[in-house]
């Protein structure tokens, strides 16, 4: 007799799987989940729980060395003027 569909987790409209956490409280999800996606945890009801994928935003700033610095650079030049209107309002 298959589980009731509360206990299971759909996965593509078409396959159903139950997921178990462990001793530590981590599950597996299935692909197409990749090491490193970000998931926003909303729960939905009592015990239910609705895992929705953050899609990663363009990475916009490079991280290179420059004479034994970490610089970052974002492509596009800002003023000192600018600088210092960023840095006042810096707590």
């Amino acid at each position: 007799m298959p589980e009731p569909l509360a206990k299971s987790f759909v996965v593509d409209y078409a396959h159903s799987m139950i997921i178990t956490a462990d001793a530590r409280c981590r599950v597996t999800l299935p692909k197409p989940v990749h090491p490193g996606d970000a998931f926003d945890l909303e729960t939905t009801g009592s015990g239910q729980f609705l895992l929705t994928r953050l899609e990663k935003p363009a990475r916009k700033v490079t991280l290179s060395r420059e004479n034994g610095f970490l610089v970052a650079t974002s492509g596009r030049r800002i003023t000192m003027a600018e600088t210092r209107k960023l840095m006042d309002q810096f707590p």
